[in-house]
């Protein structure tokens, strides 16, 4: 039987705290939230046990510490998708393949992931990313070079391109600049 524990952490930033989960595997989920609870539930949902502690966290950390400290923090932290569905998973590695400071479309990522008529469904895989910022979701855009999503969080999607010195960011009518 394959070990089920996880521990989780948590990181201030500059968008806001973020709660890391992991196994000696590599990184389960991220939680933008106040509070550790979200994280938890999601972790039990997936049959993860979960305890404080930074040690299956920590490589997430480095790297995290580092990108928001505007360094390009070098390969990301190994994820782990297993217990997410199968598209979602397959998006997210695609995902992940959007160079820093660059961004690609819905639909690219989606031919990306091997579903080329699937670019609504990548918003919807965007949109219950488990593992953002790692995951660069805020790298995939529309294609005329607009940004919407994100609820009431959009603010979020820019500061990370803009951090990123993404300058391609589309004005308030939806133009790119």
């Amino acid at each position: 039987m394959a070990d089920r524990s996880a521990s989780f952490d948590a990181l201030d930033t500059p968008i806001g705290r973020l709660w890391l989960a992991g196994t000696d595997g590599g990184l389960l989920l991220i939680a933008r939230a106040d509070g550790p609870e979200a994280l938890l539930g999601e972790l039990s949902r997936r049959g993860y046990a979960a305890a404080p502690g930074a040690d299956r966290v920590a490589a997430a950390r480095r790297w995290l510490d580092a990108y928001f400290g505007g360094a390009r923090s070098g390969p990301a932290p190994t994820v782990i998708t297993a217990g997410l569905p199968p598209f979602d998973a397959a998006v997210y590695r695609a995902a992940m393949q959007v160079p820093y400071g660059q961004t690609a479309s819905y639909g690219e990522v989606a031919a990306m992931a091997g579903s080329p008529r699937a670019a609504r469904a990548v918003g919807g895989a965007m949109a219950r990313c488990p593992l953002f910022p790692v995951v660069p979701c805020h790298r995939v855009i529309h294609a005329d070079g607009s940004i919407h999503g994100w609820g009431g969080d959009l603010w979020v999607k820019r500061w990370l391109l803009r951090h990123e010195g993404w300058t391609g960011l589309a004005s308030a009518d939806g133009r790119r600049r």
